[in-house]
Parts: C-alpha cells; structure tokens; sequence
C-alpha cells in the first residue's frame, strides 16, 4: 500500500515537473547565448582585431597608393611623348610624301652640306654625352629631311645610350617602314629586344637580318648568343658552325664551344 502510494506521489511530482518545464520553453528559447559575460567579451575581442586589421591595411594601402600613382602618371607621360614624337614624324613623312617639291642641285648640295653638319654636331654632343642638345639636332634634320636615315639611326642610338628602350624599339621600327630590307635596322632592333631580355621576339628580327646578311659576324655572334641563352642547342652549333666558317679569328668562338657544350 505504502509502496503504491509513493509511486504515486513520484508520479505527480514527475507530472509537475513536466508542466513547468513546458510553461518555460518558450523562455529558454529566447535566451541569449552571447548575453553571457565570457561570450561577450570574446566577441568583443574578436571585433577589435578585426578592426585593427582593417586598420593597418587601410595604412598600408594609403602609404603605397600614391607610389602606384606616380608611376602610372609616369608612364603614361612616357607612352605620350612617345606616341606624339611618332605622330610628328609620321606626318612629316607623309607631307613630305604627298607633295613633289622640285629643287635644283644647288639647293639639294646645301640641303646635304646641312644635314651633316647637323649630324656632325649630334654626334659630337653624344660624345660629351650631352643627349639632349643631341636629339634637338637630329630632330632639327628630320624637320628638313623626314626620310633622313642617318637621323633616325642616330635618334636610335641615342634612346639606346639612355636606356629608352621604347623609344629606341619604336626609332628601328620606323626606319623598317621606310626601307623594310635595311638589314641593319632588323639588327637594331634585334640588338634593343636582346638588352630587354626578349629574346624571341629578337632572334625573329635577326633571322630576318641574315637573310638580306647572311655572312655578317656580328648578326651570327648575336644569334649564337641568344641560342645559348634559350637552349636551343642544335640551332647555336649550326649557327657557331657558320661564324667559325666566316669569322674563324673570333675570340668568343672558343666561349661559345664550351657553353654549347655545357647545354
């Protein structure tokens, strides 16, 4: 009896405990995880470092986004003063072109007699490496004579000293769309592309060098050179092989064995 009445007792207390908890679900439900102190304090933490990340790059992106300006504002001075130099040429040679002007021989003499005293002066600038009295003159030729060779070489030459590559690449570049078989022009160019480390696009120009000269050393040394330097080593020995036949007191020929070799 006693046994029957504690189990009964056991049973409403269990039944009323389930009532409570019922009545409270909703309230449990509701509560908030991150109210809690330590979970707080941890989301805090996490946010500061965020914002403190987001601060030092917003420094770092400050500090080096005006170096990034200047040399975007540089090139893009560079690419148009480049451009416009090609302009001024390119119409002058079409002027030049389009209109048949007739002149006697003594004007063509005195044209002559001044543009190699220009270019007399230009290259003795270039000697005292005054490259900017230099460029005047030669561009002071091209002003009378806008198919003057020897002016375009000289311009040429003189970006190349400075190590304005661009400016040197577009000078050859233009010579070769006045005569597009002047091999030495190829050469040039070849020469530029080879300095900048763009060795196919220099080899191709050579190639075509050595079909208008195919005998010339200083084409063939070149090619071997930048052969060796790619590893095509079938092409530098056959390419060494025509030097030697041409050239054989070359002193880097010996160099040029050993480094094939070492391919």
């Amino acid at each position: 009896m006693y046994n029957i009445l504690a189990l009964i007792i056991i049973l409403i207390c269990l039944a009323v405990i389930l009532v409570i908890i019922y009545k409270k679900l909703p309230l449990l439900a509701s509560f908030d995880v991150g109210s809690i102190p330590a979970e707080k304090a941890s989301e805090t933490k996490t946010k500061i470092m965020e914002e403190r990340l987001n601060r030092k790059i917003k420094v770092f992106y400050n500090k080096i986004a005006p170096f990034f300006k200047i040399i975007k504002n540089f090139s893009e001075r560079k690419f148009q003063d480049i451009q416009e130099k090609m302009k001024k040429w390119e119409e002058k040679y079409k002027t030049s072109t389009k209109k048949e002007v007739l002149v006697t021989k003594e004007e063509f003499e005195d044209l002559e007699k001044k543009n190699n005293f220009l270019l007399k002066e230009a290259e003795d600038f270039i000697s005292r490496e005054n490259y900017s009295e230099a460029e005047k003159k030669y561009l002071e030729i091209l002003s009378l004579d806008p198919k003057n060779i020897k002016a375009f070489y000289g311009l040429g030459k003189l970006y190349f000293l400075q190590k304005e590559y661009d400016e040197a690449r577009q000078t050859y570049e233009h010579i070769l769309k006045l005569n597009n078989s002047d091999s030495m022009a190829f050469f040039e160019l070849a020469e530029v592309l080879y300095t900048i480390k763009n060795y196919e696009e220099a080899a191709f120009y050579l190639e075509k060098a050595l079909k208008f000269e195919p005998n010339n050393p200083k084409y063939l040394d070149l090619f071997v050179t930048i052969s060796i330097i790619v590893k095509n080593k079938d092409l530098a020995q056959e390419t060494l092989d025509r030097l030697r036949g041409i050239n054989p007191e070359n002193a880097k020929i010996a160099e040029f064995e050993t480094q094939i070799k070492e391919l």
